[in-house]
């Protein structure tokens, strides 16, 4: 064994020549240090932002599968008769993809929203595709962004005065961001298609 050592066998490992007691245990490390201190903040910090990410992207859930039923509801307009209470109903599945987002609205209050673009933009997506086939089928004409941001305002009443949530503020930005999303990914099929 020790001929083979000698002639490029397996050596020691230099940690195993090191003296056990002269290797630095975790447990001398003072929790009240200032950097200790700095870290639990920035844990702390990173902690909130990944649970406020995680709550956006169960918001964007959401909101991608009620858009989704309301589309899947829209197509089964075949016939006149039926057409205005599938409209009805597609109205009140809508205004309850319209509180999801405010709720989102509400959880990016006071953040950057670019830190937080991808939990939300599928759901924003398909929000604008159902309410952009919705108007489609209603007035066989295309809606705007501005008819989707005026959708997307409301003024939640507290004594007579508007809740400062920044919610008008956030929404129509939701509604930008969920088009300007779109129309970035359309550009890329797009170019994609012209490349083959």
């Amino acid at each position: 064994m020790s001929s083979k050592e000698g002639s490029g066998g397996f050596r020691k490992r230099k940690h195993d020549n090191f003296p056990h007691n002269q290797r630095r245990e975790g447990k001398d490390v003072n929790s009240s240090s200032p950097v200790m201190l700095a870290f639990k903040s920035f844990q702390q910090e990173l902690d909130a932002r990944h649970d406020k990410y995680e709550r956006l992207v169960k918001l964007s859930r959401d909101i991608t599968v009620e858009s989704k039923r309301t589309i899947f509801l829209l197509h089964r307009i075949t016939s006149a008769p039926y057409m205005e209470e599938i409209l009805t109903e597609a109205e009140i599945k809508l205004d309850g993809v319209r509180q999801k987002i405010l709720q989102v609205a509400q959880e990016l209050s006071g953040e950057d929203m670019h830190q937080f673009h991808r939990a939300i933009t599928t759901g924003l997506q398909e929000y604008v595709e159902a309410v952009s086939f919705q108007h489609f089928i209603k007035t066989r004409s295309l809606i705007s962004m501005d008819e989707i941001n005026k959708q997307l305002i409301f003024s939640t009443e507290d004594n007579g005065k508007e809740n400062k949530t920044g919610t008008k503020e956030s929404r129509p930005f939701l509604a930008n961001l969920g088009i300007s999303s779109m129309w970035s990914a359309d550009q890329k099929h797009q170019h994609h298609r012209r490349a083959r």
